[in-house]
């Protein structure tokens, strides 16, 4: 049986979600900033940065501000990556797959 899809056709999804740290600490290698010195012009604890670099604790909307005050990156930008790893996660999630086709059947029977 083919697993169907369910993104909009414009969407391109990698196939391991990419968290927005990642590109945060590529960001900061380019500015050759370290963890350390953005931790504190951003006012957070440098394992808070570290744990939101590795990908273990998602960018909210104050880190995104605190960001975007930093490096001029809209705060937007990392709300939506951000979102978008939650979402790429999400649909990884087979119990969760299965509860969204159980919910399409249910529809499509209506």
């Amino acid at each position: 049986m083919e697993t169907k899809k369910n993104y909009a056709p414009y969407e391109l999804h990698s196939s391991t979600p990419i968290h927005p740290g990642e590109i945060l600490k590529d960001e900061l290698d380019a500015r050759r900033m370290s963890q350390k010195k953005f931790a504190t012009v951003i006012g957070v604890s440098y394992s808070v940065l570290n744990e939101v670099i590795n990908g273990k604790r998602p960018i909210t909307t104050e880190y995104a501000l605190k960001i975007e005050a930093a490096t001029d990156i809209p705060a937007y930008i990392w709300i939506n990556m951000q979102s978008v790893y939650n979402m790429q996660t999400a649909r990884q999630n087979n119990e969760l797959a299965a509860v969204l086709e159980n919910i399409r059947k249910a529809v499509a029977e209506l």
